[in-house]
């Protein structure tokens, strides 16, 4: 798990190139930071000396005011660099999580499929996160480290080259020691971000499901394989962690020896008289000062290791391509209506396991399809095929006469509206709620719109009006919420509705007011109703019987009623439930 420098410098030119100006104030910041760590030991330095040198009182009080203020001025530079690299780590990871999740979205259904939503939060906050350092100001901290270092050496072989050597010396030993700890940690820390991964992705997709696992008394067998995903994660984190605080130990044993090293060099040069007490203070100081910029590399390393197992897992999911690809350039216009047409259509989820074979059908502008079929006779997946959420195996999908491949993927989006029975609601707003968060859309609209679909009674109800907060799983029954999505419809204003089983769990009278909105609804445009139940699509001009992803009838309703042998006679004699669910 290699990433190469080029690498690291593209990432950092693509997110940060916003932050030119702050990452510039940072790098001065933190260089007068640096220039101040190496005075205020010299000011202490000559103040020593001075004393046993018996020096002017003013001499001496002005460098006690200068450390005073050397002091008080690099407390204030640590705000400022706090604040700064606090502002440039947030907007940057907040840049990289808009892209991941914009990018998630332009991914097919089957990703979603494969990857529960734990796993994708996990990616898209997880990884993100881990690079905060790493964007805010790990290698302007980094430079500034090793230029403190080098400043150190500077100084102290301007005082005495022998004192500078003995410090080279060991800074040398100890980035050789720093780089062989160091050496396994990148894997390590990958290995734990993917676990991790699979963690939440195990958590999410259990709490979406708690109500099935109540019901089915499937807790213990929960809270085993929750149990058994810990005990795995345990070494896995264990060896990270221990891979970075084994550089810890070695830089305390590696101080620990070099504690011995400058208080043994500086006591005989003193004892000597080749330097100063104020000298042998400054080395002390010095290799003290040292301390602190070594220990923020090992934390820096331990930080580029985290920032490099995400960075290769972001990258992974960035190269991720839909399998729908949107290349086309055709456009369907303006036009009001809308016409749809499937030429011997095949599609599969899996090699060899046919959903849909050999579908056939015409669905003109203003026209009404029923679609009846047993439950995984391939209906709801006919309709994600028409909103393109997958692309055939075989057949030709038609819009208006445009093959579907050819057209603009935001135009199919924008002109037809899928209805699904499992409606989702977000922990927002009713207005957010049902225009999508767009602002564009006036109150007036919306309320006389919840009025037309039957939710006046509700609406009035509500003590804050549009701006009351819906919890999902609460606050509304099963059917106001479905009419709640049919509201989102109406103000789509789309040229081609499916509703695929959205009456299936409203009661009689929710129904009938929702037979009373489509009325209204779907005038003038194209529809597809998926049901079970008859009377749900008596409105339908055509109908179409699927059965194990084959079509059983297709055909005019009118003419397949008056057709005695008909499947859909056969169905109304024996009663259309009993046959189909």
């Amino acid at each position: 798990m290699k990433l190469s420098i080029k690498k690291y410098g593209a990432l950092l030119a693509k997110y940060m190139k916003n932050s030119k100006l702050s990452l510039f104030l940072l790098a001065l910041i933190l260089g007068g930071s640096i220039g101040l760590q190496l005075v205020n030991p010299m000011l202490i330095s000559f103040f020593i000396d001075g004393i046993g040198a018996n020096k002017p009182m003013n001499d001496l009080i002005k460098a006690a005011v200068l450390f005073i203020i050397a002091a008080f001025t690099q407390q204030l530079l640590a705000i400022a660099s706090t604040y700064l690299s606090q502002n440039i780590g947030w907007r940057t990871t907040n840049t990289l999580r808009r892209d991941m999740v914009k990018h998630c979205l332009s991914l097919d259904m089957n990703y979603f499929k494969e990857h529960p939503s734990g796993e994708l939060v996990e990616r898209i906050d997880g990884d993100v996160t881990a690079l905060f350092n790493f964007f805010s100001k790990l290698f302007i901290s980094f430079a500034n480290n090793v230029l403190l270092m080098v400043g150190i050496i500077l100084v102290l072989a301007f005082k005495s080259p022998l004192i500078g050597l003995a410090f080279t010396l060991f800074l040398v030993l100890a980035f050789s020691i720093l780089g062989r700890t160091q050496k396994d940690a990148v894997d390590n820390f990958g290995k734990d971000r993917e676990i991790t991964t699979k963690f939440y992705g195990f958590l999410g997709e259990h709490l979406d499901c708690t109500e099935e696992i109540k019901v089915n008394g499937a807790g213990s067998y929960c809270l085993e394989r929750f149990m058994e995903l810990l005990r795995k994660w345990l070494p896995i984190r264990l060896k990270a962690h221990l891979s970075g605080y084994k550089i810890w130990i070695t830089l305390s044993g590696l101080f620990g020896m070099g504690d011995i090293m400058i208080f043994a060099l500086g006591g005989y040069l003193w004892y000597k008289g080749n330097i100063t007490l104020g000298l042998v203070y400054l080395m002390i100081n010095y290799f003290q000062l040292l301390e602190n910029p070594l220990d923020q590399l090992r934390e820096q390393l331990m930080d580029i290791q985290k920032a490099t197992a995400s960075i290769i897992r972001i990258e992974e999911l960035l190269k991720l391509t839909s399998s729908i690809k949107d290349d086309g350039t055709a456009s369907l216009g303006e036009e009001e209506e809308l016409s749809l047409s499937f030429e011997e259509v095949s599609f599969s989820y899996e090699k060899e396991i046919p959903v849909l074979q050999n579908i056939t059908f015409d669905l003109g502008a203003g026209k009404v399809l029923g679609i009846l079929g047993h439950t995984g006779c391939g209906k709801t997946t006919l309709a994600r095929l028409v909103v393109r959420f997958y692309e055939p195996d075989s057949g030709n999908i038609y819009l208006n006469g445009k093959k579907q491949q050819d057209i603009l993927l935001k135009d199919i989006r924008k002109s037809i509206a899928y209805v699904t029975q499992e409606v989702q609601l977000f922990h927002a707003s009713v207005r957010d709620n049902i225009t999508f968060f767009n602002p564009g859309i006036p109150d007036e609209l919306i309320i006389s719109t919840i009025c037309r679909m039957g939710l006046k009674d509700w609406y009035e109800n509500l003590k804050e009006g549009l701006d009351t907060v819906l919890v999902p799983g609460g606050g509304m029954s099963s059917g106001e919420a479905q009419l709640l999505t049919l509201v989102r419809v109406f103000l789509r204003n789309p040229r081609l509705i499916i509703l695929d089983e959205a009456s299936a769990r409203l009661d009689p009278v929710t129904e009938r007011f929702l037979e009373n909105a489509l009325s209204t609804l779907i005038e003038g445009r194209a529809c597809i109703i998926i049901a079970h139940r008859l009377s749900t699509v008596q409105r339908a001009d055509n109908i179409l019987i699927l059965d194990k992803g084959r079509m059983l009838e297709y055909g005019q309703r009118e003419e397949l009623l008056k057709n005695k042998n008909s499947r859909l006679n056969e169905l109304l004699s024996f009663g259309i439930e009993e046959v189909l669910v």
